[in-house]
């Protein structure tokens, strides 16, 4: 049961006037000539730096390198100058487990190749490298954080961590 509001209660509603601009032509365009409408601020744009073909394979082949490492067919002392010594020890750890759970059978795994390399710069002297890795059909990830240590001798990218996925 709906209740309806006497007529006499509603109020009017005043009347209101529509008024159309004047326009000319099909594109409907105003014939005020007054100052064009304001143009609204344009976005703060920012050029993303191109990649750098140096870095990219400068963190290709350490990876390459660690890869080869892992694998056995590289030693380790080679890459002591750009590893930090606690990587280096967890490095050393992983290849004695890694050698301890190989069968009895002397078969050196493959390598692997690198397959893709992208870096990202979070400041100028850090660089964070993520990789995947290629080997017997599978594929692997591998990030690495390289810092450019200019208190060396020879300033040269020294890798501070490393972590296989």
């Amino acid at each position: 049961m709906t209740i309806e509001a006497p007529l006499h209660t509603l109020e009017p509603t005043p009347s209101v006037q529509w008024s159309l601009p004047l326009v000319e032509g099909s594109l409907a365009l105003a014939l005020d000539r007054g100052a064009p409408p304001p143009t609204p601020p344009r976005p703060a744009l920012r050029l993303v730096p191109p990649p750098e073909r140096d870095l990219e394979q400068h963190a290709g082949r350490f990876v390459q390198a660690v890869l080869e490492v892992s694998a056995g067919t590289r030693p380790l002392q080679q890459l002591v100058r750009v590893l930090r010594p606690d990587v280096y020890e967890e490095l050393r750890h992983r290849l004695s487990v890694l050698s301890r759970a190989r069968t009895r059978t002397p078969r050196r795994p493959a390598a692997g190749r690198v397959a893709s390399v992208r870096v990202y710069r979070p400041r100028d002297d850090v660089a964070e490298v993520t990789a995947r890795v290629a080997r017997d059909g599978r594929s692997r990830a591998v990030a690495v954080r390289l810092e450019h240590d200019t208190e060396r001798r020879d300033p040269t990218w020294v890798c501070t961590a490393l972590v296989w996925v």
